[in-house]
């Protein structure tokens, strides 16, 4: 599979072979209407759903200018202070990643409106790359989160759980980013932007009001009970759908349809990985790949903080060459039963996992990240990989 990927073949198509030529060898005679059966038993969910509807409510949001409004309330807020637009970067991401789940749609939205703007005000190009591919981490972090919405299928855990356990996480990488850009700010002297009126605040705080309201809703009602994590995005989806359309009249027919062609690419993609990576795991679970996994890391040690640390660093290997989606896929189902034999919850492990894979987006060689933002900036990616080193330190030491 690994060396199909490496010659560019498609990840699906590299995971079906893979998947293929293991059972002919492994399990000759094997009918192969069983192959389809997984496929498609793999994505049919009812949780899956979700995906679908948080690539659309992110999309929405980016093109209809909410992303705008947030950022322009962020600025009146904190934009007076030393690097301020650093903060403002670090907040707008923590308010976006509330709606879209997803750290590359993050980057997009933040990143082609603020990086324009650092640059214009006087900042680094390959800096202000860097502070936005970080800060985008938080997308998958802080709910909602297309992974942990993943990782919660391949593990049968809760959707709801794993969304509740992103929110601390989350707030300490924003607590952690905003502290590290600041003292950076100082030792730089980087610029500040001018102190906003009373009045200023006030105007981007109501124009910004019903933006910040979508986390908000979304939070609130899965937390109070009102509707599941899935129904959550379908009632994200409308609400900026509706905001856009009704309240700051920005989307016109042609972006909405813009945005469903583009959100369903995103969730296809998604989901055709996942249904081949439904056989991959059978084959897993077929041949007992889990308990030999705990049987070979358990004659190294069985001190849990030990099997942890090997966990981490076989995910974060993982991470600098493979899709994050894909290595979630394809080696959570291997370590599941390590991590239940060493007493860990399930919910904490796959945040873990998916926090983890997420900083691979942030680190070479794959990195879509660097390159995605390195482009907004015009500026060379290994400077984007330099300057992003104190904030993947952080990164680290929440993880």
């Amino acid at each position: 599979m690994l060396t199909l990927a490496a010659l560019g073949a498609p990840l699906v198509f590299a995971i079906l072979a893979a998947c293929l030529l293991t059972l002919f060898i492994v399990r000759p005679g094997t009918p192969l209407e069983l192959v389809p059966q997984l496929f498609v038993s793999g994505i049919d969910n009812f949780p899956l759903l979700a995906i679908a509807f948080f690539f659309l409510a992110g999309e929405l949001m980016n093109v209809s200018g909410v992303t705008d409004r947030i950022l322009r309330f962020a600025n009146a807020v904190i934009g007076h202070v030393r690097g301020g637009l650093c903060q403002v970067g670090v907040v707008t991401s923590m308010v976006f990643a509330g709606i879209s789940g997803s750290a590359v749609a993050d980057a997009a939205a933040v990143g082609s409106v603020l990086i324009p703007a650092m640059k214009r005000a006087g900042y680094p190009p390959a800096f202000s790359a860097s502070l936005i591919q970080t800060a985008s981490v938080m997308g998958p972090i802080i709910p909602p989160s297309i992974p942990m919405i993943i990782y919660a299928v391949i593990a049968e855990v809760s959707v709801g759980r794993m969304f509740l356990a992103g929110i601390v996480p989350g707030l300490l990488i924003a607590g952690g980013l905003a502290g590290m850009s600041y003292w950076i700010s100082h030792k730089r002297n980087f610029p500040r932007g001018e102190r906003a009126s009373a009045r200023e605040i006030l105007r981007a705080t109501r124009d910004a009001a019903l933006a910040i309201a979508s986390p908000v809703i979304i939070l609130g009602g899965i937390l109070g009970g009102v509707f599941t994590a899935t129904e959550a995005g379908a009632i994200a989806a409308l609400y900026v759908l509706l905001l856009g359309t009704l309240v700051y009249r920005t989307l016109p027919p042609r972006l909405i349809w813009q945005s469903l062609v583009t959100a369903a690419r995103g969730t296809a993609t998604v989901l055709v990985i996942l249904g081949a990576s439904s056989i991959f795991a059978w084959i897993v679970a077929d041949q007992k790949i889990g308990q030999q996994t705990v049987k070979l890391v358990f004659e190294i040690s069985r001190e849990p903080w030990v099997v942890l640390l090997l966990i981490n660093i076989v995910f974060f290997i993982a991470g600098l060459f493979l899709d994050p989606l894909a290595a979630l896929i394809i080696l959570a189902p291997i370590f599941l039963p390590l991590a239940s034999a060493i007493g860990l919850d399930l919910v904490h492990f796959g945040l873990i996992v998916v926090f983890n894979l997420m900083i691979g987006l942030c680190t070479p060689p794959v990195g879509y990240l660097i390159y995605l933002t390195a482009r907004i900036a015009d500026a060379p990616a290994t400077a984007v990989v330099r300057e992003s080193l104190p904030f993947l330190g952080v990164l680290g030491a929440v993880l």
